[in-house]
């Protein structure tokens, strides 16, 4: 088996996640059986790791996109590392830039990563089990396709757990071609996307630039009409569209005096939150109702943001508020009850009461809004001796850098030294000196004015 056993988003530009997983020994002692892992999701897709042991006794490994759809491609850049148990220089792996998955090439990796006799002398514990870590970033979905009259609505398009489709109106006479992206599934539910939608090709192509909005009750995102106008014509038209993400929101009445108001994640999982008025500020106090169905020996990982919703928002004031410290993040195992997170917000108590308070509604109730971020499942609940081995590779680091820090200190103390050996020599000679003495001290010389040793 390959279990997923950490998730790290590093919040680069890149948009990078690393991926850890532990790969039991069945990968390398049946030959017969292809090992895969169970889907993760990542850039609003679904994801999967798989091993294939060939003949030649070597292991290859592979990166396997789960949401093929025709007209669709993901472009993806993938790193695999197999984590020595000796040093981390002794890492090995491989790497691609904007790999390409489509329909017809779900599967991208290396046949022959690693042979099984260096796995076991290098990366293998004595169970057999070793760990391989995946790094994903700038992940790209484009969807492409050709619109004939009388058709112009694209085929459904499957993207982070809901059914969209392109619908294009107008274009005749002097109406105007106009594109709409339309949610097919979640009905009653809320979600957040960005996007981006072009038409046309070459010099004639037209792009939308970056589009961001809020689905509406029944689906439907603001229509978007090329600039300048697009007219429809017997010949195809080259529709692009590249999908960014959407994300599920919930908005929930949360009233003043304590009582808690239920939601639901795009896991189905129940959450409830509270109001807390026993501080300075307003605190709303977050609660997992479905811990206890987080399967035994795993983690949950959940990261949400949060929002107050104002009453009525002036004309260009923001409707909602963010709180302080979003997004939030919280890993949960299976447990009776969740104790519950505090979310901080800016609105003291004394102005809940007060007539005229922008974030309160009729009824004494504030309006939270969430929006629910990445979601993992991860195996193992507890501390365990996998982590030993990212912690032995931080503290390698750590040294590795304490060493070059000390000779580059080292160097700057020589170079120091000959400045002003140089500098002497001049003035003896009584040659210009090369620099003008300023007020200002070099960095050289402010790292080595005092006698401090490094080791």
């Amino acid at each position: 088996m390959a279990l997923l056993y950490r998730a790290t988003r590093l919040k680069d530009r890149a948009d990078t996640h690393v991926f850890t997983f532990v790969v039991t020994r069945s990968a390398t002692r049946e030959p017969d059986r292809d090992v895969t892992s169970k889907d993760f999701c990542c850039a609003h897709q679904r994801w999967a790791v798989a091993f294939h042991r060939s003949a030649d006794a070597s292991l290859g490994v592979y990166l396997v996109w789960r949401g093929s759809c025709e007209g669709m491609r993901v472009y993806v850049d993938f790193t695999f590392t197999l984590l020595s148990r000796d040093h981390f220089t002794a890492n090995e792996g491989f790497s691609g830039k904007q790999v390409k998955f489509s329909a017809g090439g779900c599967a991208q990796g290396r046949g022959r990563c690693v042979s099984l006799a260096e796995l076991t002398a290098k990366f293998a514990d004595a169970r057999g089990e070793f760990q391989l870590e995946l790094t994903m970033s700038r992940v790209r979905t484009i969807y492409a396709c050709e619109l004939r009259a009388p058709r112009l609505d694209t085929q459904p398009i499957a993207f982070a757990g809901f059914d969209w489709q392109v619908c294009v109106t107008g274009g005749c006479s002097k109406e105007p071609l106009s594109l709409r992206l339309v949610r097919l599934s979640g009905e009653g539910q809320q979600c957040r996307v960005r996007y981006a939608l072009a038409i046309g090709e070459g010099e004639r192509r037209v792009h939308s630039g970056p589009l961001e909005c809020v689905c509406d009750a029944e689906g439907r995102t603001v229509p978007w009409v090329p600039r300048p106008p697009v007219r429809q014509t017997n010949k195809t038209v080259r529709l692009t569209l590249e999908l960014s993400w959407a994300r599920l929101l919930a908005e929930l009445n949360v009233a003043a005096g304590g009582r808690a108001a239920t939601c639901y994640d795009r896991d189905k999982q129940a959450w409830a939150v509270r109001c807390d008025t026993h501080s300075e500020t307003v605190r709303l106090h977050m609660l997992y109702r479905d811990v206890h169905h987080v399967p035994r020996n795993h983690l949950r990982y959940v990261s949400w943001s949060a929002w107050l919703v104002r009453a009525a928002p002036a004309p260009g004031e923001s409707d909602a508020d963010e709180l302080p410290g979003a997004p939030f993040e919280q890993y949960y195992a299976q447990d009776s009850a969740d104790e519950g997170l505090m979310m901080e917000t800016a609105l003291r108590v004394e102005d809940v009461s007060r007539a005229g308070c922008a974030l309160m509604h009729p009824g004494g109730e504030l309006r939270v809004r969430l929006e629910w971020g990445d979601t993992y499942l991860l195996f193992q609940a507890t501390y365990h001796v996998y982590d030993d081995l990212c912690r032995l590779h931080a503290h390698q680091m750590r040294r590795e850098i304490s060493v070059l820090q000390a000779e580059n200190y080292s160097l700057e103390r020589q170079l120091f030294s000959y400045q002003k050996s140089l500098a002497y020599a001049q003035a003896q000679a009584g040659e210009p000196a090369a620099a003008v003495e300023t007020g200002r001290r070099s960095p050289a010389e402010r790292s080595l004015s005092t006698d401090t040793e490094y080791a």
